[in-house]
């Protein structure tokens, strides 16, 4: 079995012998049962087992402790992707048994791709129902993943990332996270992101 880390999506063939973990709010006990039941069973379509966790940071910590016995004792022949911006908030003992996978957002190999992240990212705000504290965490989350594009990069980051008068989007940030805390129609406040998003 390998285990990976990553801040995207995984492109996958779809099939049966591939397994989506979605959260609505967390990711409890149930759902690690529902994976090593899913991990137990023989491949029907190809030759190994595929389970995506999505926001992988919403695992509760008995969740994390009993996925923790999965990755210690992998069943066979299986890949285990945790799909997070945010593995700071996984325990250290499941982040030392994952292989963390550079995505091309993180690795700046184009702006075409970040513009692709971007992309998505607006059509997510245009599909979802907000709360303002989801959308404040949307922020955090946003923040962290350049935080870390800028810190961890030998490369020159893309776009306006790098400070001073080109740190547009940072800015952006900023100004959505002070106009939701001072209780500003939630929907003029993503709108205001993704404009300010479009416009980096």
């Amino acid at each position: 079995m390998h285990a990976f880390l990553t801040t995207v999506n995984p492109e996958l063939v779809e099939g049966l012998d591939t397994l989506h973990i979605i959260p609505e709010t967390s990711i409890g006990i149930d759902e690690v049962r529902q994976i090593q039941f899913f991990l137990s069973r023989k491949p029907i379509s190809s030759d190994h087992h595929t389970v995506i966790i999505h926001q992988a940071h919403l695992l509760t910590l008995p969740a994390q402790h009993a996925l923790l016995k999965t990755l210690e004792e992998p069943p066979g022949n299986s890949l285990i992707y945790l799909v997070t911006s945010t593995p700071d908030s996984l325990l250290p003992t499941i982040l030392s048994r994952v292989q963390i996978i550079t995505t091309p957002y993180m690795s700046h190999k184009s702006n075409t791709t970040y513009m692709t992240y971007t992309s998505d990212l607006l059509k997510k705000l245009q599909e979802q129902e907000f709360t303002r504290e989801s959308a404040l965490k949307l922020l955090d989350d946003l923040e962290y993943l350049i935080h870390d594009m800028v810190n961890n990069s030998p490369l020159r980051p893309p776009l306006n990332l790098r400070g001073g008068s080109e740190g547009a989007l940072y800015k952006t940030i900023a100004d959505t996270r002070r106009y939701l805390k001072a209780n500003c129609n939630l929907k003029l406040c993503l709108a205001h992101l993704a404009l300010g998003l479009q416009n980096c």
